[in-house]
């Protein structure tokens, strides 16, 4: 394929649907900018502190340390990279959380076409697994969109740093943590899964089908995998929409192996080229 062929086909919809895939979340078409500002990545209020022996932790594959680095293919063409990473337990709004940070870009060709560089945080309770802040920092070619919310779950409110508040139920997700929270589920062929999610200012079940098993070899190397696909219903992480599907390693670390976003020409690939397993906090995990 000729230079010039593939820059007409790699349009802005292809490029976020790989970012999509990366960030597991499906938008529900284009959406307006929003005023909001985005906080510092690790969010308002939110200061390293070392982890309270004596605090109550919650079971869960990953912990501080977790990287995770993915390559972004259309078809044999790489588009850029993206990652996942666990950062060390902070204080949030006065609760001890796992700091999660999501990145993706476009590398140097593809940025000619259609500049990506985005950037979403999560914070979550290490007791309940529920989020207690979310931004999102989104740049894709002309298009911007910053978000930053505080969770108050003892208060069941959704604080936008625009100054509006919404009414969420306790141990709301939001559309990054809800990725981390289906990790640490007892997942079941057949059996779907069902995580309550706050996005585009509504909640809904976030329903996670699991469709079954597979083998499946990538850069990082060979897994056993279930077969996950979510149903998102509210705005995702990104502009465009996909049809996603995501390999999680079958085992005590439930690794995001591959992430697959169908386009209409064709189908964007995340697969894990390298990890570096976390330092779960429990003596236990999740499943």
């Amino acid at each position: 394929m000729s230079l010039r062929r593939l820059g007409a086909v790699i349009t802005p919809e292809v490029w976020a649907a790989a970012a999509l895939a990366v960030l597991v979340a499906a938008a529900a078409g284009h959406v307006l900018a929003d005023p909001l500002a985005v906080a510092p990545a690790a969010g308002p209020e939110a200061t390293a502190t070392a982890p309270d022996p004596a605090a109550s932790f919650a079971p869960v594959p990953y912990g501080p340390g977790e990287m995770l680095d993915f390559s972004i293919d259309y078809g044999p063409v790489n588009a850029g990279e993206a990652s996942l990473e666990v950062g060390e337990v902070v204080d949030s709004g006065g609760r001890p959380c796992y700091p999660v940070e999501s990145k993706a870009a476009s590398n140097r060709f593809f940025s000619a076409f259609y500049l990506v560089r985005d950037k979403v945080v999560t914070h979550i309770d290490v007791q309940t697994l529920a989020t207690r802040y979310f931004s999102k920092r989104l740049r894709e070619g002309d298009y911007r969109k910053n978000v930053a919310i505080r969770y108050d779950q003892e208060a069941g409110k959704a604080r936008h740093l625009d100054g509006r508040d919404e009414d969420v139920p306790a141990g709301v997700q939001d559309i990054l943590s809800a990725f981390y929270f289906v990790r640490t589920l007892p997942l079941v062929p057949g059996q779907p899964a069902l995580v309550t999610t706050h996005s585009s200012r509504k909640t809904y079940d976030l329903v996670v089908n699991v469709h079954g098993r597979e083998r499946i070899t990538v850069p990082a190397g060979t897994f056993d995998c279930l077969v996950v696909q979510p149903v998102i219903q509210g705005e995702g992480l990104f502009q465009f929409e996909g049809d996603l599907t995501i390999w999680l390693s079958d085992d005590e670390h439930r690794l995001p192996v591959l992430m697959k976003t169908k386009v209409k020409v064709g189908a964007i690939d995340a697969s894990l080229k390298s990890y570096r397993l976390g330092r779960p906090l429990h003596p236990e995990v999740r499943p």
